[in-house]
C-alpha cells in the first residue's frame, strides 16, 4: 500500500464512528480509574471530610475567581474575532465559549474545543477556516502563557526538586519555542489542519478528498496572521497571563485554606508553576478533558513540592474542576440541547 493509501486507510479509521467510541469509552475508564486510585489514596472519609469543612466564603470567592476566568477567555476570543472583522456580542460570544467547554469536557484533550468554531460559523456565516483559526490562536496563547509561567515559577518550588527545577525551566523553553515553531511553520501547521480536516468528517472518505479543504484553511490561516502585530499579542498575552494568575490565585485559595498554610508570594508561584506542569500533562490525549491526570499531577506535586497533605491538594484540585470545567460544561451542554431543539422545531416547521 502506498503513502497515500495508508494516509485514507488512516483517515477512515479516525473518522469512523466505533474508534471514537471506543476511543472515548477509553478516556471515561482512564478518569474514573485515576480519580478512584486518588480517592482511595487520600481515604475516602479524610476526602469527604475535607470538602466538608472548608470556608463557605473561601469557596465564594474561589466561585468568583471562576466567573473573572471566564471573562478573560471571552475578552481574548472576542479581540481575536474583532482582529478578523467577525462582529459578535458579547453574549453570543460567552455562550460559544461555554459550548467550547462543553465541547472540551467530553472528549480527550480538549480536542472537542474546535466545537465553539463551527457554532461560530453557523451563527454568523464566517468562514470555517477563519473560526477554525480564532480557536487555534486563543488555544496558541494559552499554551504560551503555560510554558512562560513554567519558566517563572518552577524555580520558587522549594530546594529538593533541584532536578525537577531544571527540567520544568526546559520544558517550558521548548514549550514555547516549540508553539512559536508551530504557529508560524506552514508545513507543521498543514499537518495540524490535515488532521483537523480528518477528525471534522462525519464519512469515511479517503483522506486525500479533504486536500482542498485542507489548502484552504492552510491559505486563510497565513492570510489571519497578518491581521495581528506586535501591539495585538501584547495584549492577547496579557489576558492570558491574568488568566492563569487568576487560576494560580484560585488554587493557592483553596490548598492554603484547607491546610492552614501561609499564602506567600512564593508558595503562589510554585502552584502556578504546577498548575501549568498539570496543563501540560493534560494534554496527552488519554481522559477526558485531562480530568484525572491534571488532579493527579497536582496532587502530588504539591505534596512533594510544598510538602501539603494530600488529601489537601486533591480537594481543592476537585473544586477547581468542578468551578472551571464541569460547571462550564453543563452551561455549554444546556446551550447544545436548547439549540438543537430549536433547530429540530424549525425543521418541522
Amino acid at each position: 500500500m502506498d503513502e497515500r493509501g495508508k494516509n485514507g486507510l488512516i483517515s477512515q479509521i479516525i473518522a469512523s464512528k466505533s474508534f471514537r467510541v471506543i476511543r472515548n469509552v477509553a478516556a471515561i475508564l482512564v478518569t474514573l480509574c485515576l480519580l478512584a486510585y486518588l480517592i482511595y489514596y487520600v481515604n475516602p472519609k479524610t476526602f469527604v471530610e475535607t470538602i466538608i469543612q472548608i470556608d463557605p466564603w473561601i469557596l465564594l470567592v474561589a466561585f468568583f475567581i471562576s466567573i473573572l476566568m471566564i471573562l478573560i477567555k471571552v475578552i481574548r476570543w472576542k479581540y481575536i474575532l474583532r482582529k478578523l472583522d467577525i462582529n459578535i456580542s458579547f453574549w453570543k460570544t460567552l455562550q460559544l465559549i461555554f459550548i467550547g467547554s462543553f465541547g472540551a469536557s467530553v472528549t480527550p484533550a480538549k480536542i472537542g474545543d474546535v466545537l465553539r468554531a463551527l457554532y461560530l460559523s453557523k451563527w454568523t456565516d464566517t468562514k470555517e477556516s477563519s473560526s477554525v483559526f480564532s480557536v487555534i490562536l486563543d488555544r496558541v496563547m494559552d499554551l504560551i502563557s503555560i510554558g512562560v509561567f513554567s519558566i517563572i515559577a518552577l524555580p520558587f518550588y522549594f530546594a529538593g526538586l533541584g532536578n525537577i527545577i531544571k527540567w520544568g525551566i526546559a520544558g517550558g523553553l521548548a514549550i514555547v519555542a516549540i508553539i512559536v515553531f508551530f504557529t508560524f511553520n506552514k508545513q507543521i501547521i498543514k499537518k495540524i489542519v490535515f488532521l483537523l480536516v480528518r477528525l471534522r468528517r462525519k464519512k469515511n472518505i479517503e483522506g486525500e478528498e479533504n486536500e482542498p479543504k485542507a489548502i484552504k484553511y492552510i491559505e486563510g490561516y497565513y492570510s489571519h496572521l497578518s491581521s495581528f502585530n506586535l501591539r495585538s499579542y501584547s495584549i492577547l498575552s496579557f489576558l492570558s497571563f491574568s488568566f492563569w494568575i487568576l487560576l494560580g490565585t484560585q488554587v493557592s485559595l483553596l490548598i492554603f485554606s484547607l491546610s492552614s498554610t501561609v499564602m506567600s508570594f512564593q508558595n503562589t508561584l510554585a502552584i502556578i508553576g504546577i498548575m501549568a506542569i498539570a496543563a501540560i500533562v493534560s494534554l496527552l490525549p488519554i481522559s477526558l478533558s485531562g480530568i484525572g491526570i491534571r488532579d493527579f499531577t497536582i496532587t502530588f506535586l504539591v505534596y512533594y513540592s510544598l510538602l501539603i497533605q494530600s488529601e489537601y491538594a486533591f480537594s481543592a484540585s476537585i473544586i477547581q474542576t468542578v468551578f472551571n470545567m464541569l460547571i462550564p460544561a453543563l452551561v455549554g451542554g444546556i446551550f447544545v440541547l436548547i439549540i438543537r431543539r430549536k433547530k429540530k422545531q424549525n425543521y418541522e416547521l
